[in-house]
């Protein structure tokens, strides 16, 4: 047979692509999966697709790429080499035991699609970490932009492309000179009896301005964050009065340099709700302000760890899985 090897740019991996007795067997690179944890093989599909699509893309339709395509559009069903590392139900791979195996994914004219898997081990979550320890949680850029927001009810202050994991560029408010630069996801609160573990972000990626309505601020608030959710989320609502202030002004899980609002109204009042400032102290507001706001993540009981890496400001955070 021939072996012609390519690499690609996605993802680093290196692909090799067998021709054997007329049938193809393309290889990607090693794919980590978790033990206990649950996959769907078609994420490999879709890389092989990718990789297919440059290939055909830089050399043109031989007759070879022509097979690709053919294994490109078919679909595969899929098995495991090794049932004691890792299992296939239809395409859901399931890691078993720590270890290495393969998963075979074959056409009805025998081209196949082999995945190395390395089956790593993972620990909830909520075991490991310790509050204001920093996650790797990250969500989609933004897609537009929003300069300071100038009337009630509304958010601003992001541009388009950047992370909703870092703060905003500019000052909130007009009148102080207050800003921050703390950017990405810190544990809030880790539960070891129910697995959960809530986080706070770091700074401010958003601002919102506040009315006279202390409940519709409220509201606004608490559904402004379903945009910082992912599919480790379970919920999310706005940093309230109590998770700020359980923690002292020297602490920067609360004191992050920029004034911040919290979603909770002032008791007994329908137009203040309170925020904390730069210093970290507490106060009350009813008129127009633009301020901060800090979403608040609580992820799934289900999240694991595999252990410390980095997040996507290069700050040491601990990895999900």
């Amino acid at each position: 047979g021939k072996t012609m090897n390519v690499k690609q740019a996605l993802d680093d991996l290196i692909v090799k692509v067998d021709q054997k007795s007329g049938n193809f067997n393309i290889t990607l690179a090693e794919q980590p999966i978790v033990n206990g944890k649950t996959v769907d093989a078609t994420t490999y599909k879709t890389i092989v697709n990718g990789l297919i699509d440059k290939m055909v893309s830089a050399m043109g339709t031989t007759g070879t790429m022509s097979e690709l395509t053919a294994l490109k559009n078919a679909t595969l069903t899929w098995t495991s080499e090794n049932a004691t590392i890792a299992t296939v139900s239809g395409t859901s791979v399931t890691g078993k035991a720590v270890g290495h195996t393969k998963i075979i994914g074959t056409d009805s004219t025998g081209k196949k699609v082999t995945v190395p898997l390395n089956v790593i081990a993972g620990e909830y979550l909520a075991d490991k970490v310790t509050v204001g320890d920093y996650v790797a949680y990250t969500v989609s850029n933004w897609t537009s932009s929003a300069g300071l927001p100038t009337s009630s009810g509304n958010f601003g202050g992001y541009i388009s492309g950047t992370s909703k994991g870092k703060s905003v560029a500019i000052v909130c408010n007009t009148v102080g000179n207050d800003k921050t630069t703390l950017n990405g996801w810190r544990v809030l609160e880790a539960n070891t009896s129910t697995k959960t573990v809530t986080l706070v972000h770091a700074g401010i990626p958003e601002c919102y301005y506040h009315g006279t309505n202390s409940s519709d601020s409220v509201t606004k608030l608490n559904e402004e964050t379903n945009k910082y959710k992912n599919s480790f989320a379970d919920s999310a609502h706005a940093i309230t009065y109590d998770e700020a202030t359980k923690f002292t002004t020297s602490d920067t899980l609360r004191t992050i340099g920029a004034r911040y609002w919290l979603a909770t109204p002032k008791s007994g009042s329908s137009t203040y709700i309170y925020g904390i400032s730069d210093n970290g102290s507490l106060f009350d507001k009813g008129s127009d302000s633009s301020y901060g706001f800090r979403p608040v993540i609580v992820l799934k009981s289900t999240v694991l760890t595999t252990g410390q890496g980095k997040d996507e400001f290069n700050q040491t955070a601990w990895i999900l899985a």
